[in-house]
């Protein structure tokens, strides 16, 4: 992009701009500004975070600094992207238009970078997925170790104060498989199995065993349903994160363009 610019006693003047209207390159800085900003926010937070947690962490604790967190994400984030518009609202320089085509103009190289930054952000997400291919496997076999010893514990409550035998040993490892292949939905059968298994291990009545029964269908299907919701509220948060991120992007690209246009370019010394 070239500028023509005309010269006198004590100033000079931008007269016309050639090239085209819309500039990649300010757009994809503005992109890398803000996500270079993020990350770094993001990573001094999380450093500081940790540093004031406290273990064991309860599960009030917990959802105290999960909530902080995402307040802090939405923060940091933010603060990326009013960096990047901000650049970009300065660095596409004056145009001889009208005030409302050069809002638009600061808007769309605002709302650009932000989409820029959030598909480069996805696409860093993607490769650290995949070179890190051993880590997350390792992730997920914790996850599926996690599951697994939940379901142990529930099977081992079901059959409490049962003693250790092999009979006992092979009564929980079938209970343990149709709890697993039910996922906490038993039908009728299923359950008067399990529940003939407990009362006959445990020493109680059946019908105290299919009470311990519908109680553990129950606390599966809870942490099934408590899983759901966060997984609901991710999601969710990260959408509105994401919308209020592009808000700031065009706010500050457009607020840039304003403090550019009162500022005049003079050959005078400014005091």
């Amino acid at each position: 992009m070239t500028s023509t610019a005309v010269l006198t006693e004590d100033s000079a003047t931008i007269v016309a701009e050639e090239g085209g209207r819309f500039s990649w390159a300010i757009t994809l800085a503005g992109a890398v500004a803000a996500t270079a900003t993020t990350f770094f926010l993001l990573t001094l937070g999380a450093g500081i975070g940790l540093g004031f947690l406290n273990l064991p962490v309860t599960a009030k604790g917990a959802t105290t600094f999960l909530t902080l967190g995402a307040i802090y994400f939405l923060a940091a984030q933010a603060f990326g992207f009013a960096v990047g518009g901000y650049l970009v609202g300065r660095l596409i320089g004056p145009e001889a238009e009208n005030a409302k085509e050069e809002e638009f103009r600061a808007a769309a190289h605002g709302f650009a970078m932000w989409a820029a930054a959030v598909v480069a952000s996805t696409i860093l997400v993607g490769v650290s997925s995949t070179l890190a291919g051993s880590a997350i496997a390792a992730g997920a076999a914790s996850r599926s170790d996690n599951k697994a010893a939940s379901q142990s514990y529930w099977v081992d409550e079901m059959f409490r104060p049962a003693l250790y035998s092999e009979q006992v040993i092979a009564d929980k490892a079938e209970a343990g498989r149709i709890l697993a292949m039910t996922a906490g939905d038993l039908s009728g059968a299923d359950a008067d199995r399990i529940a003939r298994l407990v009362a006959r291990d445990a020493g109680v009545s059946v019908e105290a065993g299919y009470n311990r029964v519908q109680r553990t269908e129950a606390e599966m299907r809870t942490a099934a349903d408590n899983a759901r919701k966060a997984a609901s509220i991710l999601a969710l948060w990260t959408a509105v994160a994401l919308l209020f991120g592009a808000a700031v992007s065009v706010a500050a690209a457009i607020s840039a363009r304003w403090m550019d246009d009162r500022i005049s370019f003079s050959m005078a010394p400014r005091h």
